[in-house]
């Protein structure tokens, strides 16, 4: 009986010291009575913000998203690029000495081995810039509104003279596509050729011209 005494008094006497955990806890010094004290450490916290954390995203993006999303963050690390490309356009021109214009038609096919690195946009978001043989891509992420954007420059076009006779939109400089927040349009999607952005481009934009443009990225998951 005397043990049994004993055991029951311990067991109450646990209950009447158990801290409770609630997502506030009242007794901020954690003496079981609910005091001025416990009143202050409640007036030092008087105007902060209360809640739970926030649930981390479950959104469940194309490979795509995904891949561009761990490319920004830094989860993934990308090694090479390959980029092929055609682009075809149509335009009337004039040649020296001659009154008379001429329709031409010009292709050009690219295809190069390009080195990414992490950078920042003209617009100033963190982003990839994959660059080489005369060509940049830039693939950009904004914080503030959740837009990814696509950014190009394109010089070779110009050295060749193509902007000048008015080829592939006139300019080569900096263009971007059309920005855009999560899901990605249908014309937005990484495959086995490669990323694929196929809308968002007008005509101004040397892209708008392509007949295929295959940006083919090697990477690998850092460590």
């Amino acid at each position: 009986m005397t043990l049994i005494a004993l055991v029951v008094a311990m067991t109450a006497g646990a209950q009447g010291t158990t801290i409770h955990e609630y997502p506030w806890n009242p007794d901020f010094n954690n003496d079981t009575y609910i005091g001025s004290d416990d009143l202050m450490g409640l007036l030092s916290t008087y105007g902060t913000q209360f809640g739970l954390p926030p649930e981390p995203c479950d959104y469940d993006g194309t490979p795509l998203e995904e891949w561009w999303g761990q490319v920004i963050s830094g989860d993934i690390t990308i090694d090479s690029v390959f980029i092929e490309l055609q682009i075809v356009d149509s335009a009337v021109v004039f040649s020296p000495g001659c009154p008379d214009p001429t329709l031409e038609i010009v292709e050009y096919v690219f295809a190069e081995w390009m080195t990414a690195v992490m950078t920042t946009s003209p617009w100033g978001q963190p982003a990839i810039e994959v660059y080489g043989g005369g060509l940049i891509f830039q693939f950009a992420f904004d914080g503030s509104s959740g837009a990814y954007i696509v950014y190009t420059l394109f010089p070779e076009l110009t050295t060749l003279g193509f902007n000048g006779d008015g080829f592939f939109g006139g300019n080569a400089s900096y263009w971007r596509v059309n920005s855009t927040p999560l899901p990605f349009p249908e014309g937005w999607f990484l495959d086995e050729d490669g990323i694929h952005i196929e809308s968002g481009w007008d005509e101004n934009d040397w892209p708008y011209y392509a007949n295929y443009l295959h940006i083919l990225p090697y990477w690998h998951y850092a460590e």
